[in-house]
């Protein structure tokens, strides 16, 4: 066997997380390498919604407009529905605005400079492979399968198996994206949480259904048919694009997915032919040509890690937490996952003493964040039946004819029950915010074990209720530690850009309101004023939100997290240095030796 190659960071997978990561590395002038057990990027769809925090990321890896210019037209990917069916017979339950969209847009416009989208796995992923090609053009190995990892005091050894050769490859640190396929278990690291939920089964497909749907515009249909038992049997169908759509357009090449579980009725395995008929089934469209692209069975899971971190291996994404796709929450958590990771490691390829409590500060913060995730998803997933098709007047244990003489008064004007089961379902819709509008899941988590002074008191400012949980229906705006800086629009000398366009890959940001603070020194520090002829705020935004007066600041983290916020007095380049440490975890080291 070749001598080994050596990088900073290896990683393990290529799918999203393990791309993004790769791309943020190379970023900071990190060298890396990417290896991937498949040929290429992804066949099947997979995650789609793409919420804010995760916009932003890309918005630093410069492929922000890019997944734009891809992702669904805003007309189509800010509407869902459900129906009983697309057929003849087939009826609207409900419908309404979702994911920072219609009604929620100028809402969400306040949380970030970036916006929610909607953009297959399958489109986003050649985007990013690009990305990470051109700031890493031998870094990025397809056809590449991790066989094996070893650790030892000064790094890690990977076998990497490629056409049958296998290669060795040495890291000081690596980076576990692969799923949750094997190497999570390699390190014996056990999962929690509820797994084996249940089956489903998953079909991309082309058809010319936009000519045939009711209402075009909804991005995702939820079907409850009585037919069928209710929701989660029935299934939900959504479109992939591709857009731009061509022009003219072509309703044959129009793509979509459906997944549903698996009914009393259906084969253990599906087959092509089994499969267009389940389609046609659930649809009532029984002549719908149906051009299948490529379908997959897999298992319901709300799992997480219980380590997320083994000395120089830390997991990310599905390898870390495995959630139910309910909320777009999953391919979201993960690459917050690398961003939270990425300049931990840069500091720590500095000095790996002295910032080996940083890299430990990973799992300690995305740990809970990973677990809450998974019972937030889970919960919306069970909601689908538990709320609306009780509210519709289903249950899946009931016969066809009784659930098909429960629905009809929700149709019917003249039946004495039509306004109850009306109201329960406007309820049910609403409780499905969990899932369609909740900006404290998407943009408001926080790390807590940040804000070390308790600045935040029992509730941080609202973003948390009474009883402790995250208030998902709004995003609250906040400098108290652990928080997400807020958003601001700047200006200066004619420039245009946001406050989070501030941040540095390599160095904490101090935002401060007067000139001085720069005196204090410290080469981990980039400084930035607002006021005083340096960057405007436009809106009045910053003033609003900062929490800090002229004579303070807020020092944030190059993930966008503040990390503490003060006054300049009393503070002298020695104290400063001194809380520099501590923000970096490092409080404990002699700074001197």
């Amino acid at each position: 066997m070749a001598s080994p190659t050596h990088h900073n960071v290896a990683i393990i997978g290529g799918g999203p997380i393990g791309l993004t990561s790769s791309i943020l590395l190379s970023l900071c002038g990190i060298s890396n390498a990417v290896f991937e057990r498949h040929p290429d990027t992804s066949i099947h769809p997979k995650a789609c919604g793409i919420n804010q925090r995760t916009t932003e990321i890309f918005r630093t890896m410069g492929i922000e407009d890019e997944v734009y210019a891809h992702a669904a037209p805003p007309e189509i990917a800010s509407r869902t529905a459900w129906y009983t069916s697309l057929g003849p017979s087939g009826r609207e339950i409900v419908s309404r605005d979702a994911w920072g969209g219609g009604i929620y847009e100028d809402e969400y416009k306040l949380h970030s400079p970036s916006r929610y989208c909607i953009l297959p796995q399958i489109r986003l992923e050649p985007i990013l492979k690009r990305r990470a090609i051109e700031l890493n053009p031998s870094g990025i190995h397809y056809s590449s399968e991790v066989t094996d990892m070893q650790q030892d005091n000064n790094g890690v050894t990977l076998t990497v198996r490629r056409n049958d050769t296998p290669q060795t490859i040495r890291a000081r640190y690596v980076i576990v994206s692969d799923g949750g396929r094997s190497f999570t278990n390699h390190l014996s690291i056990p999962w929690h949480g509820h797994p084996n939920i249940f089956d489903m089964v998953t079909v991309h497909f082309k058809s010319p259904l936009r000519t045939l749907h009711p209402d075009p515009r909804n991005f995702m249909t939820w079907f409850s048919n009585p037919e069928l038992g209710g929701s989660t049997k029935t299934g939900y169908l959504y479109q992939v694009g591709p857009w731009p759509h061509v022009q003219p357009p072509d309703p044959h090449n129009d793509e979509w997915v459906f997944a549903c579980a698996r009914t009393e009725n259906d084969p253990e395995r599906f087959d092509h032919q089994a499969m267009v008929k389940r389609l046609r089934r659930t649809l009532a469209i029984p002549d719908l040509p149906i051009d299948i692209l490529s379908f997959s069975h897999w298992t319901v899971n709300a799992i997480y890690a219980a380590r997320y971190r083994v000395n120089r291996a830390f997991l990310v994404g599905d390898a870390a937490h495995r959630i139910p796709p309910r909320g777009a929450l999953g391919m979201n958590t993960g690459i917050q996952d690398a961003q939270n990771l990425v300049w931990k490691l840069q500091f720590a390829l500095q000095d790996e003493v002295k910032y080996d409590a940083l890299l430990d500060s990973y799992e300690i913060e995305r740990l809970p964040i990973g677990k809450r995730v998974g019972e937030t998803s889970l919960h919306n997933m069970l909601s689908h039946a538990n709320v609306m098709d009780v509210a519709a007047g289903l249950d899946g244990e009931k016969s066809v004819e009784w659930n098909k003489s429960s629905i009809e008064s929700a149709f019917d004007k003249g039946h004495p029950g039509y306004r109850a089961k009306r109201d329960a379902i406007d309820r049910a819709q609403r409780v499905l915010d969990t899932e369609f509008k909740a900006p404290g899941y998407e943009v408001g988590w926080f790390y807590d074990c940040v804000d070390g002074s308790g600045e935040g008191g029992d509730t941080h400012g609202g973003q948390l209720l009474e009883d402790g949980s995250l208030n998902y229906g709004v995003y609250v705006k906040s400098t108290i530690p652990g928080h997400h800086v807020p958003h601001a629009w700047l200006e200066r000398g004619g420039v245009r850009c946001a406050v989070f366009d501030l941040l540095a890959l390599d160095r904490l940001l101090l935002i401060a309101g007067r000139r001085g603070w720069e005196e204090l020194g410290d080469e981990r520090v980039k400084y930035e004023v607002i006021g005083e002829g340096e960057w405007e705020d436009v809106e009045g935004e910053w003033a609003r939100g900062c929490g800090v007066g002229r004579d303070g600041a807020v020092l944030v983290r190059p993930d966008g997290i503040v990390a503490w916020r003060g006054e300049r007095k009393d503070l002298t380049p020695e104290s400063w240095r001194a809380l520099i440490d501590k923000v970096l975890c490092c409080e404990d080291v002699d700074r001197h030796s």
